[in-house]
């Protein structure tokens, strides 16, 4: 979940002097988000009926948001995998937004929210990730324009942090990925398809009163 041109990288020293931010905190963060979130959805019951039509159209859109996301991030790998730093890649999803693994993984988050038939817990992690991930583009932007300087300041008037701008889309002629990176990029997206079967065991849990229904969750 990176801005065209960053990575991290090991080492504190190594990673301030190349102009690489330390993400531990932004992941700290989404980690107790996500316990909280988790804890509150296996001790609460669902104000959905299970077989009402809110809720099958809740885990729907969420298992879309989510494959939305596994496909996205592997869309934008083709792109940017192998060659981060070496070049300011404009092309693909990053003609359209300039953080756009940023995006899918917001998209996800919202998603697993929403597939386990819950509007707070989507609101929650979507929202979350949102914010920490806006302001991680908002701090890596500032050494993304040290480094390619006016090619990056002509790009970031061109298109948007965040937020898409559909109309921008430029294909490039012929992408260029790493066969490793896209093997490992595929590795970290399938994380967000494990929220699906999670989701069905939770609730064959609760049907089946292995798991306590001690608050109501919208």
């Amino acid at each position: 979940m990176r801005a065209a041109g960053s990575e991290p990288q090991a080492g504190g020293g190594t990673r301030a002097r190349r102009g690489y931010l330390d993400q531990h905190g932004r992941i700290a963060v989404l980690g107790i988000c996500v316990g909280l979130v988790a804890g509150g959805i296996l001790v609460s019951r669902s104000v959905w009926a299970p077989d009402s039509l809110a809720f099958s159209l809740l885990r729907a859109l969420g298992q879309s948001f989510i494959l939305t996301a596994t496909l996205g991030r592997l869309w934008c790998t083709l792109y940017i995998g192998g060659r981060k730093n070496a070049t300011l890649v404009t092309e693909g999803p990053y003609s359209v937004t300039r953080n756009p693994l940023y995006l899918f993984s917001i998209i996800g988050a919202a998603g697993a929210g929403l597939a386990f038939g819950s509007l707070v817990a989507a609101l929650v992690l979507g929202g979350v990730s949102f914010l920490q991930l806006r302001h991680t583009a908002q701090r890596e932007e500032r050494l993304l324009a040290g480094r390619f300087g006016g090619a990056y300041a002509a790009y970031a008037r061109r298109v948007p942090l965040l937020w898409p701008r559909l109309a921008a889309y430029r294909e490039a002629e012929a992408p260029r990925f790493h066969p490793r990176v896209l093997a490992r990029a595929l590795r970290d997206a399938l994380l967000f398809l494990l929220v699906l079967p999670v989701a069905e065991m939770i609730d064959y849990a609760r049907a089946t009163g292995l798991l306590p229904r001690l608050l109501p969750l919208l």
